[in-house]
């Protein structure tokens, strides 16, 4: 078994199928179009649409690795077997072959094609499944004592459908085991793949998707689908290291490189100690997810997926830092190590490395800070009365540590109990179920999968062929209506006034995609007019949304469509502009700069890029002067509509982070300058972009950076705004445009001299009515109590100070500023000596006046609502004493 590896593995499994007539489809992105999800956690995600019946399949069969992400169980990480990135091995049918076939093709691949030693299988089948055991016993021979019935909770998806749901398809499943411990002496006689003895390793996982489940009367109701369907998934890490004759998943090919690197990094021997082992499997597998996330276009955030690969990349250097004395960043070091592992298969690892590592390391550097600040945070914990009196730190509080600062409970314990403070771990629990809870709820696959079938997107599916674009080419064309919905349901027909989505064979409109934004336009013929205002595509198809000016529509009705000409162009002008955008960026900025986002829209562009920080007032002007340059160097747009994947990686051209390509690409050229891949429409020279500014930059998240630009129709707009604008100021300051600076300069001089004056003579004012008050004596200090008019909080403050100078202990001030009450009070050291109290003096006047304060023992500010009680309130500063 030992000739054996996870690339061989991989090699071979694809191989086998493809002689069975699968088609070999890429992997998807770890990002899933499906936005019930936060990450594909499953080969067949990508096909939901094949199995729902809302598209129809390139082939009836397919197959794939596919890479994965889960993190529910991300506290299991670190054992032997588990992971949150895998490699998902699947073949899939679209109502074609079932169960006979599928049992085996399994067999054969594992026994003649793996030479899996049969006697250490065993299987499973769903507990009322005779067809799937029968294949196992009868057709295949596997003595009935290897084969398991088990309940709906372990053999059927979604896990327990049946009764808990969701509606949609769903089916049994078999699942194949593999003895890993032979010598392993279990206690229970019935040991096998239910047991817990961790004998038992799951590899493959055949589902037989054979059920509609719907409810009826409140009961649910199982419906025979009219096409039958198989998943099924092969953990490549886990089959791998049985082929290789290893007890763990990191013995193999696809970890070694990187278990490597991180020993080089650290100066730790694996296998050497169990803790630090446990340590190196932790960063081992979290680098592998936290590589695919950033190069499938996941960034660090504080939430949704970016939220879960923070998490990730935290607790990998936690352990660093705690496990393995890393004592700088180390993470974005291990990265070169996965693309030796990976990159081979998944090329774009390497395209993106110097981005995955800058991404990292910036990450990395911003949570060291971040751990300081939080041992910090403990300490304030560790500290309150309470946690003092009870010797004890709150469940709730410590969650929050390690939910927020990435704090592991071990930590927070550790911490604690140098200080003789013990953490609730029973709260601590409650408040990580209730927030793993909530990652069930929002990345699982079983119970959010299906929970929307398109029912008559499928059903359109069923009679119609997919929609063919001819945008590229022509503005206008002929198409014939296939589909009407209305309000999600297909209907027949559609008349004068109605709001409905058209779907049409043929169509000259774009639909949104790329960021950039659908067509608008017209469809008509002799006896109707539908105005279109947007196109978007479901699937295989375009629908346009139309609103029926006159006549009528029915299906089988010929329409001739009109892209509005002058929005396309538009259009046209800023995702031109957004290309040379993109390479201006990163001649500007440096080749980290990658597309994390853009929208392209007939009245502007907006653009999200990797980049850690602000733009300067100099790179911006510098990237306009680069876009304007190619564009009045009148360079030609050079599109190529049908060139291989290969090729174009070659020729170097840009891919967008998390997209999924076929084997065939369009790909968009200006010549010398920029080269991407890229489905939207074009202009064919730069020139006819007009000119390019930018005219917003800003932050969208932690390392990203987001410009929005003009070109064509809407710069020309903005322009005239901004010369009214200008021609406006010089009229009202009476001034030429060329000189409205030095004219702005001297009005800001005389705005300063003129705010100078004002200041003096409220000090002035001030300095009059403090002559005027009168202290009165009380416990043997001076108080003055007295309100002032129209002065404001500094003037106050400055009065005060006079007064204590003038021998006065206790100075309470208060001014009513229209609706509100501006409050001072001031003691001297005497005062403060002989027990008065600024802060506690101010909260009691404040009070009475509908607000609230506090301070210092010598000086407390505070304001209020209510200034027809301001007299009486003062006047418990004479009452000092007592308070």
């Amino acid at each position: 078994m030992s000739q054996w590896n996870a690339r061989d593995l991989r090699k071979a499994y694809l191989e086998f199928f493809q002689e069975k007539d699968h088609l070999w489809m890429p992997s998807d992105s770890l990002v899933p179009k499906d936005p019930s999800l936060l990450f594909t956690s499953a080969g067949m995600v990508q096909f939901k649409p094949f199995f729902s019946g809302t598209a129809q399949p390139p082939q009836p069969r397919a197959t794939t690795a596919q890479k994965c992400m889960r993190t529910t169980d991300i506290d299991t990480t670190g054992d032997l077997s588990h992971l949150t990135f895998f490699e998902m091995l699947g073949n899939f049918s679209f109502g074609d072959y079932f169960k006979r076939e599928a049992v085996h093709w399994a067999w054969e691949f594992l026994t003649e094609r793996l030479k899996l030693d049969a006697s250490r299988l065993q299987f499973t089948v769903y507990e009322d499944d005779d067809e799937a055991f029968d294949l196992w016993h009868k057709e295949i021979g596997i003595p009935k004592e290897r084969i398991w019935r088990l309940d709906a909770t372990h053999n059927y998806w979604p896990a327990n459908a049946i009764i808990e749901g969701p509606n949609g398809p769903c089916g049994p499943c078999s699942e194949i085991y593999y003895d890993t411990r032979l010598s392993l002496d279990c206690p229970n006689p019935e040991c096998g793949p239910a047991c817990d003895c961790n004998r038992w390793l799951e590899i493959w996982n055949l589902v037989f998707m054979q059920f509609e489940r719907s409810e009826e009367n409140g009961a649910p109701k199982l419906t025979p689908l009219p096409k039958q369907n198989i998943d099924t998934g092969m953990g490549l890490e886990r089959t791998s290291a049985v082929l290789m004759g290893f007890g763990s998943v990191y013995d193999t090919d696809v970890f070694t490189p990187i278990i490597r690197r991180i020993e080089a990094l650290s100066g730790a021997k694996y296998g050497d100690n169990e803790q630090t082992d446990t340590a190196i499997r932790i960063i081992a597998d979290h680098i592998r997810t936290s590589t695919f996330c950033i190069s499938d276009g996941v960034i660090p955030q504080n939430e949704g997926r970016g939220y879960v690969l923070r998490r990730v990349i935290r607790r990998a250097v936690l352990k660093g830092l705690r496990e393995l004395k890393f004592d700088q960043p180390f993470f974005a070091e291990v990265v070169p190590a996965v693309v030796e592992a990976m990159g081979d298969f998944y090329p774009d690892l390497s395209e993106r490395q110097n981005y995955i590592q800058n991404t990292l390391r910036y990450e990395e550097e911003r949570f060291r800070q971040t751990v300081a600040q939080g041992i910090h945070r403990l300490e304030e914990m560790l500290a309150t009365p309470e946690t003092h009196s009870t010797q004890v730190l709150e469940g709730e509080r410590a969650f929050m540590l390690y939910d927020t600062f990435g704090f592991p409970l071990e930590l927070t314990q550790e911490v604690a109990s140098e200080h003789g403070i013990q953490v609730d771990l029973e709260g601590f629990e409650k408040a990580m179920e209730a927030q793993r809870q909530r990652a069930r709820e929002a990345s699982g696959i079983a119970e959010k999968l299906f929970t929307q079938s398109g029912s008559a997107l499928a059903e359109l599916a069923r009679s119609a062929e997919k929609t063919r674009f001819v945008g590229y080419a022509a503005l206008e064309g002929e198409g014939r209506v296939v589909g009407i919905l209305k309000q999600g349901e297909l209907v027949p027909s559609a008349s004068h006034g109605d709001q409905v989505e058209l779907v049409l064979d043929v169509t000259p409109f774009y639909a949104e995609s790329g960021g950039q934004v659908g067509d608008a336009g017209v469809f008509e013929n002799e006896k109707t007019r539908v105005r279109i205002s947007d196109t978007q595509k479901t699937n295989d198809f375009y629908l346009h949304a139309a609103h029926i000016e006159s006549g009528s529509i029915a299906l089988g009705d010929t329409l001739y469509g009109r892209v509005d000409t002058a929005r396309r162009r538009d259009i046209m002008r800023n995702h031109t502009a957004t290309h040379l955008l993109h390479a201006a960026l990163r001649q500007t900025l440096g080749e980290h700069v990658a597309q994390a986002g853009s929208l392209v829209a007939p009245d502007r562009l907006r653009f999200d890029f990797t980049h850690p920080k602000a733009l300067t007032p100099e790179e911006i002007s510098a990237i306009e002067q680069i876009v304007n340059e190619k564009i009045l160097e009148e360079r030609e747009v050079n599109i190529y509509q049908d060139v291989s994947l290969e090729e174009a990686r070659q020729r170097g051209a840009m891919m967008l982070f998390g997209e999924k390509y076929g084997e065939r690409v369009r790909m968009v050229e200006i010549p010398g300058f920029s080269l991407e891949l890229c489905g939207g429409t074009h202009l064919k020279n730069t020139i006819e972009t007009g000119l390019f500014k930018l005219v917003g930059e800003g932050s969208v998240s932690a390392g990203v950076r987001r410009v929005e630009a003009l070109t064509g129709a809407a710069l020309y707009r903005w322009l005239q705004e901004r010369e009214q604008t200008l021609q406006t100021t010089a009229h009202l300051l009476n001034t030429p445009a060329h000189e409205l600076p030095s004219a702005v300069e001297r009005l800001r001089q005389q705005v300063k001299e003129a705010q100078a004056e004002i200041a003096r003579l409220k000090q002035a004012q001030a300095s009059q009515a403090g002559s005027d008050i009168e202290p009165k004596e009380v416990g043997g200090l001076m108080v003055v109590a007295q309100a002032v008019d129209d002065l404001d909080g500094k003037s106050l403050g400055s009065l005060a100070d006079q007064l204590i100078q003038k021998g006065n202990h206790i100075v309470a001030l208060g001014s009513a500023q229209g609706e509100r009450v501006v409050l001072v009070v001031k003691v001297s050291p005497e005062g403060v000596q002989k027990g008065a109290h600024a802060g506690n003096l101010i909260r009691a006047i404040a009070q009475q006046v509908g607000g609230s304060g506090g301070g210092r023992p010598d000086f407390a500010q505070a304001g209020g609502k209510d200034p027809s009680k301001l007299k009486d309130a003062l006047a418990l500063a004479f009452e000092w004493h007592s308070l």
